[in-house]
Order: structure tokens, then sequence, then C-alpha cells
């Protein structure tokens, strides 16, 4: 069978490289996609959930390999491929995050009477190493998607100078073993290069899409304002994600804190959950709406007027991108949303941690009414490049890629002759045993929660408080005894959270933190050589 010409290969995803004389159809397509949570809604999973459903509706059958919450349904696991997980006790990593050891003998199985001809890994966890090795061993196509700046996280929780050296050894062994990772910006693309990704691997680009038809600034709602007490005239600051370190929120606090306080007529709403919730939800000129999905997270982009997102760890920033197409306009870092925000037409853009800047950019949007609308039209425009439907066919085609590489024998015995390609390991009884990782890690993990959890109480009434009297204060119950209500009444109350309780509390915290990362890092740094 002789190969198509060019103008019959496919436009989207077609490596020039490759004969495409057995590409496959939509249909063909059977996917299996490892991620670690796909019941915890974050911007991996909402990513492939959408991209769940375009190749649902092009015909391809798709199956997801993932840990599960302790409750859920047959209904809601009927395509999900059950992997036994070890949760993440780290208040500050969000609920219900868990990580999987390794795929067990009945996940196997499972995997098996499915039959992929692609796999599609999206975290780089001690589970897909053994997904990898599942696919080498049965020359099935596989590929990987970055989602995650994972080695930056490490420096909002002060472990970047202990376990970032050994973890981005970790990340390369990984995805030096793919035949294709693809990421989603040029930025992101320059980024890893400079750290020496893509020596073995072929690093691609892939960009994320919008629903247009969902997130229009035709959702903009005066009953959702008026609801949280916002009136038309109020310039209404968003943010939207998860509340942790590493997102910033301390950014947007400042800011509105500083808009507040010099009396500028600006209101805030937070969509999302995290451990910074307690004290946005104390400020006077915030309301905390939880997760929003849907409609509803629609309506909430097209009612405010400003997104303030300063999070420097975005691989894409599907937060700026839906925020514009509802036309918000949008404050970012230059770095990682650059490619979205044009600085001065759609938004503004500043430096990384840049405070200041964030202030002065959301002030002058705040009061000046004119150049807002303008921006605000201009945002909606600057998003119609990014229509979903084209970039999720778009990874239909990548897959189709890998699999016509893995169709051709030459390439699987040259990339089988590298040691990335074998995934050459040492301890990988260790590092892939689900039952040592369980049995060792889990119980340090969760005894680790219970003294996060104690100190983060002590941390947060501390912040909300400007003495160590009104601290302990605020936390008495009615039900205290007479005694402890004797000392308060003299000023002289006992004090759970005094300074040196503190500071104990936090000594303990970070030790243990540290100590749990370790034994992570450990098993993770062992599962490759240098």
């Amino acid at each position: 069978m002789s190969a198509p010409s060019t103008e019959e290969q496919m436009e989207m995803g077609a490596l020039s490289e490759v004969k495409l004389h057995t590409r496959p159809r939509d249909d063909e397509l059977r996917v299996l996609i490892f991620t670690a949570c796909y019941f915890v809604l974050d911007g991996v999973t909402l990513t492939i959930r959408r991209l769940e459903a375009h190749l649902r509706a092009r015909g391809a059958v798709v199956k997801i390999a993932s840990t599960v919450p302790d409750e859920f349904t047959e209904e809601q696991t009927k395509d999900i491929i059950i992997i036994p997980g070890i949760k993440i006790p780290f208040t500050a990593a969000g609920e219900g995050y868990a990580f999987g050891g390794s795929l067990g003998a009945n996940t196997l199985r499972e995997i098996e009477e499915f039959n992929p001809n692609c796999v599609h890994f999206t975290v780089p966890d001690l589970v897909s190493l053994d997904g990898i090795r599942w696919c080498q061993r049965n020359n099935v196509g596989y590929m990987a998607t970055w989602h995650s700046n994972y080695s930056d996280y490490l420096k909002y929780y002060f472990l970047e100078w202990v376990l970032k050296p050994g973890f981005m050894v970790y990340l390369k062994g990984f995805y030096e073993q793919m035949p294709a990772v693809y990421v989603p910006t040029p930025f992101m693309l320059d980024k890893l290069k400079r750290e020496g990704f893509g020596k073995n691997t072929q690093l691609l680009e892939w960009g994320r899409g919008v629903d247009l038809k969902l997130f229009t600034p035709d959702r903009r709602s005066s009953e959702f304002r008026a609801s949280r007490g916002i009136s038309e005239q109020d310039v209404l600051v968003l943010w939207v994600g998860r509340l942790v370190p590493e997102k910033r929120p301390d950014i947007w606090t400042n800011v509105m804190q500083r808009l507040h306080s010099e009396g500028i007529n600006a209101k805030g709403i937070v969509v999302g959950h995290g451990t910074f919730e307690t004290t946005l939800s104390q400020m006077p000129n915030v309301s905390c709406a939880g997760w929003l999905s849907g409609v509803a997270l629609a309506e909430a982009y097209a009612s405010a007027d400003i997104l303030l997102f300063p999070s420097d760890v975005e691989t894409f920033g599907n937060v700026t991108l839906e925020a514009l197409a509802s036309g918000c306009v949008s404050v970012v870092v230059n770095t990682c949303s650059g490619h979205l925000v044009q600085n001065g037409f759609n938004g503004y853009t500043c430096a990384p941690g840049d405070l200041e800047g964030f202030y002065q950019a959301t002030k002058n949007l705040v009061q000046d009414d004119k150049l807002r609308r303008q921006m605000s039209k201009n945002a909606r425009e600057s998003a119609w490049r990014f229509e979903r439907n084209k970039i999720l066919q778009q990874m239909a085609e990548n897959y189709k890629d890998a699999i016509v590489r893995h169709r051709n024998p030459e390439y699987v015995r040259e990339l089988m002759a590298t040691p990335h390609g074998q995934g050459r390991t040492f301890l990988s009884y260790i590092c892939c045993n689900f039952w040592f990782v369980k049995t060792f890690a889990e119980p340090f993990l969760n005894a680790t929660a219970s003294v996060q959890t104690l100190a983060d109480s002590s941390k947060e009434c501390m912040n909300s408080s400007r003495s160590q009297f009104t601290c302990g204060k605020r936390n008495m119950k009615p039900s205290v005894s007479s005694t402890v209500v004797k000392f308060a009444d003299e000023g002289k109350e006992r004090l759970p959270a005094s300074a040196p309780f503190i500071l104990l509390m936090k000594t303990m915290n970070y030790t243990a933190i540290i100590a749990s990362y370790l034994i992570i890092g450990l098993l993770i740094y062992a599962s490759f050589t240098l």
C-alpha cells in the first residue's frame, strides 16, 4: 500500500519523519490516560475531562487510570481503572490528593482487557513508571503532557534547596523516557530546554483551548453581584484557583487590603478553596464563593471586572484564558502568562512577585473606567485564537502520531537501545512496590498531618490577631472553666497559642514536612541513575 500524498496528511499533529500509511481514524483510538487524582478538580483534571469528552464525541474509546476517593459509586467509576492510592496529608496541597505506588495485578488485568493503542501520561508519579514499563513490554504507543512546574513549587514550602536537585534528576529521568512530551506554551518549551530536558525526548507544543460559548461577556449578571453585596458601581476584582502558597494569594490579599485602606471603590470575590480561605473570608471587602464550575463559574468571570492572578507557576494559564474570553481584564505575571496577555492591550503583566507592580496595575484599572471597558473588548477578541475544539483535536492527532511511531519496528529498536528508552533503574523494587511505600511512607505522612494542622491553626490565629492576648480570647470557647474565665477577666488568660508554643509547633511542622518529603524524595531519586 503506497504512502499518501502530502495533501492527504493531517495538518495537525503530523510528524514529518513518520509515514502515515497506517494512521488510525478517530473512532479507532483506544486511549488510556494516567492521572493521579481524577476526582480532584484542578487545572490538570479539568483539561483531561475536556479532552475525554471531545474524544468520545469523535467516536474514540477512553479510560482513565487514577486513584479514587474513599466514597464513590459504580456509575462514577465506570470508565475508571482504579489505582490504589496513598493520601497526601499536607493541607497546603489541597483536599483529596493522593499518589499511586504501582500497578497491581488487578489493575494490570483491567488495562490488558481494555487493550489501549495509545497511553497518555499526565503526571510523573510512581505508578506512571509502571505504566511506561507496560507500554514498552507490549509495544503500545505512549506520550506525555507537561501540566505543572513541580520543582518550582518547592520554593514556596522552603524545600527547594533540599529536594530540587534530586527532584530534577527524577523528572528528567521520567520525561526523557517519553518519545514525545507536549508542553503548553513557547515559554515552557524554552524553560525546559534551558533546564536540560529534550536531550532524548522530543519536546513539542500543545496549547489549551477555551469554550467561547460558555465563557462569554453575555453571562454578566447583576443578580450574581447583588447576591454578594456588590453594586454595579463597584469594581469587582476576581481570584479563581486553589488558595495555596505557590499561587501567590498573599499578593492578591495585599492588593485588596491596600485598595480598601485607601478608600478605593473595589471589592473582591474569591472562587476556590485552600489554606488562605479563612484569612480572605475575614476581609471586609472580599466575598468567598467556594468552588464553582460550568455556568456558575462562567457567570463569575463575566460578572467580574478584573482578574488579579499573580501565580508564576502556571504552565499555560487556563484561568487567565477563561477570564479573557469572558471579557474580564487580567493582571498576571509576564513570564508564564505573557503569551495570553499583551501588556496595555487586554490587561497588564508584571514581574513575578512584584507586589507594587500588581498593586499599581490593579489600581489603575479600578480607577479608569474607560480604559477598563476598552481592555475588556480587547480581552474577548484576543481569546478567539484559542477555540477549544481545534486544540483538543490536535491532541487526537498527537495520539495517532504515537501509534504510528510504535508500528515502526526500526523506531522501537532505536528507542529501546538507549538507557532512557529502557528506563534503567536500580532499587526499583522499592520505588515501584506499592506495599513497601504504603507500609513505610503512609504512616509517617499521616502522622505529619496532625502536626501541620496544629501549626497551621496557631499560625492562622497569630496572623489574624494584633496580640497574643487577642488570639487567646478569640479562641476561647463558652464552655471553658471558671478558672480560665477568671484569668480572662483579669487579662491573664492562659494562652495555648503563646509565642514559645507557636515556635515549637512551627519547628515540629517544618521538620516533619522536610522528613516526609525526604522519604518520598529518596524513593523517587533512587528510581534513576545519574
